[in-house]
């Protein structure tokens, strides 16, 4: 009877266990359908906050809140280490190196976390990115070593292409030319293997640089004009006004084609105004005082240097101070202002010296020790015409040319060499083909060779017969 009622106890619950596994079963699709709507509204809103980036600071800011607050809802820790490191790229466009430092660091975080790899590698090469700004170029030097090392595990060829450069950066800050141009040489090569167009542009304006720093201004000028063509066909202004900056550079320092220069610069300046970019804003009215220090406009340079210095001090960038400060300096001796121009090359020295600009050193020695010999101050003149001696190199200067052109070479040569190789594919494709074909030929003629001597040797023994039945 016990078990009757059991059996009956049983059947009664059974719908409601039914139930009770349908619903189970039912709120685990709601939330796995939640997740997925979450992830992807969590996307948006960082797109959206990226897409006002350079349109509305707000909004960018607020988009960034919404899509870090609902990541930090649902435990998504690689979205909210997307929004922190989206937030700090912003951060970095608009000048503001210590809030894009710390959101870099956030992203760097959550990235580790949730051992996403490749987000920490991004974030570990932004970070490098802001100790470049700041000139702490060992510290810079680690980070993009470990973004390197992340890529170089993860076999992604264009993170480790992105690397080199930012790494050969450091080279060419610390005044190592081939060093720099190594790196870039082999940054270049990636790129082509990933047909990146944007990596491969990068890589010419980097090489661009480097041939400027050793004056053979037209092999920069050419890699420029790659890079415009590549940079005006995807659309990308804001690594467009980089060329065009630099072009600009080459024209007023060392063509002297001035008007031409000026028309570049004031479109580099409009698009870098368009976009909101600070520090590229700084560098053109850099760049623009110097010209018109070239056009004898020593008031109208003076303004423009002023500008950039008060940029460049607000966003901390050490660099683009040392810069500025030397190129007022050059403006102001060369119109005759001997004690003006000697504090403001002290005050780049200052800085070149302790953040360790070697190539802005050796200038900062070369405009003091020329100061004071016009000033009359002849001991002070001894000391730093020795410094700038001691700096200047002219050998390894040589060394460096002629390593530079092996380099070219060996890159030349690592491509006929890829060529090479594919055609020797081919022809070992075809040369299997040609010895199937040769050894087939060869078998078919002992064939025939076989059939006429055994038709011979039929014939002799047929002879023998023959002449066996005639003699009996």
């Amino acid at each position: 009877m016990k078990r009757l009622l059991l059996f009956i106890g049983l059947l009664l619950l059974f719908p409601v266990m039914i139930q009770a596994v349908n619903q189970s079963s039912n709120d685990s699709l709601i939330q796995s359908s939640d997740s997925t709507l979450n992830r992807a509204k969590i996307s948006s809103l960082i797109k959206l906050s990226e897409h006002n980036r350079d349109k509305s600071v707000y909004d960018c800011k607020q988009y960034f809140r919404e899509a870090f607050a609902l990541a930090q809802k649902n435990n998504f820790r690689n979205l909210m280490g997307l929004s922190s490191k989206s937030m700090g790229v912003s951060y970095f466009y608009w000048g503001d190196m210590k809030n894009a430092f710390k959101y870099f660091k956030e992203g760097l975080h959550y990235y580790q976390m949730s051992r996403y790899q490749e987000g920490q590698s991004n974030c570990l090469n932004n970070i490098g990115l802001v100790y470049e700004g700041w000139a702490n170029f060992d510290s810079a030097a680690y980070y993009y070593k470990a973004s390197y090392l992340i890529e170089k595990k993860l076999k992604n060829t264009g993170g480790e292409a992105t690397s080199l450069i930012n790494m050969g950066n450091i080279d060419y800050y610390r005044k190592d030319y081939h060093g720099a141009l190594t790196r870039y040489f082999q940054s270049l090569k990636k790129f082509y293997q990933t047909g990146n167009k944007d990596g491969i542009a990068m890589a010419f304006n980097s090489l661009a640089i480097i041939y400027s720093q050793i004056n053979d201004f037209n092999k920069a000028l050419g890699y420029l004009e790659k890079a415009k063509e590549i940079y005006s066909a995807t659309g990308d202004i804001r690594k467009l006004s980089r060329s065009l900056n630099n072009m600009a550079d080459i024209y007023s320092d060392h063509f002297m084609k001035y008007k031409k220069a000026k028309i570049l610069y004031e479109k580099v300046l409009e698009i870098k105004e368009e976009l909101g970019d600070k520090e590229g804003i700084a560098l053109v009215k850099c760049n623009l005082g110097v010209l018109y220090s070239h056009l004898g406009d020593i008031s109208l340079a003076l303004k423009y240097f002023d500008e950039s210095r008060n940029i460049y001090e607000k966003t901390g960038d050490k660099t683009g101070l040392s810069m500025v400060y030397q190129n007022k300096a050059k403006a102001l001796q060369a119109s005759g202002f001997y004690s003006r121009a000697l504090a403001e090359f002290q005050k780049s020295l200052a800085i070149s010296q302790k953040v360790g600009l070697k190539s802005y050193t050796t200038n900062n020695y070369l405009g003091i020790f020329k100061c004071y010999a016009a000033l009359g101050k002849y001991n002070n003149f001894n000391k730093y015409f020795d410094l700038f001696e001691q700096s200047k190199d002219t050998i390894t200067n040589k060394l460096v040319k002629i390593r530079i052109k092996e380099l070219e070479t060996q890159f030349r040569i690592d491509t006929l060499l890829q060529q090479k190789k594919l055609l020797k594919e081919e022809n070992k494709r075809t040369e299997i083909k040609i010895r199937s074909y040769y050894m087939l030929s060869i078998g078919l003629s002992l064939i025939v060779i076989i059939l006429v001597l055994a038709l011979i040797l039929y014939k002799r023994a047929k002879k023998e017969k023959e002449k066996y039945n005639v003699t009996t």
